[in-house]
């Protein structure tokens, strides 16, 4: 792409993208964006001017990857994030969009501060002079990132080993290890006609989990029906799950040799009006409810989760389990009480829980009260996310959802 430039004017961004030679406007991919073909892509407008055609974007009311990353990351944060930009992906490459026109810079990927969802910029051109690199994104991010203390590790060792042991990239088997790391799963029942595959004594339980793996049955966060999956007669690749046309005799992928017996994961439906039988198979979901698609059996009968801060002075975990949870001095009046500070008041601040948002507000304390770093107004609620950093007058806190 071309020099690629952005402003920042309070909570909006303007980015400008000037095309060089030889690249020049798609414009199927264009309309495309337009009519909302991919809701997580951001609406680019064209202008020609002297020096040629610029491509521009803007965006309000989000913050950009790189803002949400620069407090305290927890492993949910991070999933979620990637779950998003994975999803993004297979929504582009299910429009045939060329997936490395997306803008795959943390300064150029935006998100809600409130409902957490991720948009990204869709530079519509061809012969592009600087085309993402999905492995190179994805592998570089946890790098820029600072995780909380507070959690196991192990998921980030594990996120980093698959760009070691899985050359080529593909985006089918990276999306199946982040729902694995998610650890959300559901069980479900498909019916199969009985020796639909050719043994007319029909299939064991075994046999059709051989037959019809889960890491062929790809996961799309963005769609409301399992039916919107690609259909029809199509080989998949046995080493990275790439699907490709029934005349394809190589995975354009990784360039696996692909055979006959290799079907579609989307023909079960077009099976079956015989007998059937039924065998179990474990699909992994994400834990969020994206696009309307309803998650299942995520945490039932569990105990809720409550927000908590944790006093970075002694490392104590405060659970802040009360709509109104009050911190300050006066034991009879705080829920959290700070016995051996002064320079904290009486009934120094409150977290207020309201509509599955936080917020901070300060009740007029001497020494006041932070967040990230900066003064918040007396009586004026302030929401806060994980990850943000509170200070009251000189104690220092961190919260966590």
């Amino acid at each position: 792409m071309g020099k690629t430039t952005v402003e920042h004017s309070k909570n909006q961004y303007f980015i400008e993208n000037k095309l060089t030679y030889p690249e020049a406007i798609n414009q199927r991919e264009l309309q495309g964006i337009a009519r909302g073909l991919v809701d997580c892509l951001i609406p680019v407008a064209t202008e020609k001017t002297k020096k040629g055609v610029v491509l521009k974007s803007s965006i309000e009311g989000m913050i950009s990857l790189k803002t949400y990353f620069s407090s305290v990351v927890s492993k949910k944060m991070f999933l979620d994030v990637i779950v998003q930009l994975v999803a993004v992906v297979k929504e582009c490459e299910k429009n045939l969009m060329n997936v490395n026109n997306l803008m795959l810079e943390s300064d150029y990927i935006f998100l809600d501060p409130r409902t957490k969802k991720i948009k990204c910029i869709f530079w519509p051109i061809v012969n592009n002079a600087n085309p993402s690199s999905l492995s190179e994104f994805f592998h570089e991010l946890p790098f820029g990132v600072v995780f909380t203390k507070h959690e196991n590790h192990d998921y980030v060792r594990n996120y980093l080993r698959y760009f070691k042991e899985h050359t080529p990239f593909s985006i089918n088997s990276f999306e199946k290890l982040i729902f694995e790391l998610t650890g959300k799963i559901i069980e479900k029942e498909f019916h199969i006609p009985a020796g639909a595959t050719g043994d007319s004594s029909g299939l064991t339980n075994k046999a059709a989990e051989a037959k019809i793996r889960a890491d062929q049955i790809a996961y799309n966060p963005f769609s409301s029906k399992a039916s919107e999956r690609k259909q029809g007669a199509a080989k998949v690749c046995t080493t990275c799950a790439k699907v490709s046309e029934e005349s394809a005799r190589f995975c354009s992928s990784c360039g696996t040799p692909l055979h006959h017996d290799q079907g579609s994961p989307g023909s079960l439906e077009d099976l079956g009006k015989t007998d059937t039988q039924s065998f179990s198979e474990t699909t992994v979901l994400g834990a969020e409810n994206y696009g309307g698609t309803t998650v299942l059996g995520a945490d039932v009968n569990e105990e809720p989760d409550y927000p908590y801060l944790i006093r970075e002075k002694t490392q104590e975990k405060i659970v802040v389990n009360k709509p109104v949870f009050r911190i300050g001095k006066e034991s009879r009046y705080c829920d959290y009480f700070v016995k051996d500070n002064n320079a904290i008041s009486r009934s120094h601040a409150d977290i207020i829980t309201r509509d599955r948002c936080f917020y901070l507000i300060d009740h007029n304390s001497t020494n006041k009260t932070y967040v990230d770093g900066r003064v918040i107004p007396v009586e004026k609620e302030v929401e806060i996310f994980s990850g943000t950093k509170v200070k009251l007058a000189n104690e220092d806190f961190v919260f966590y959802i």
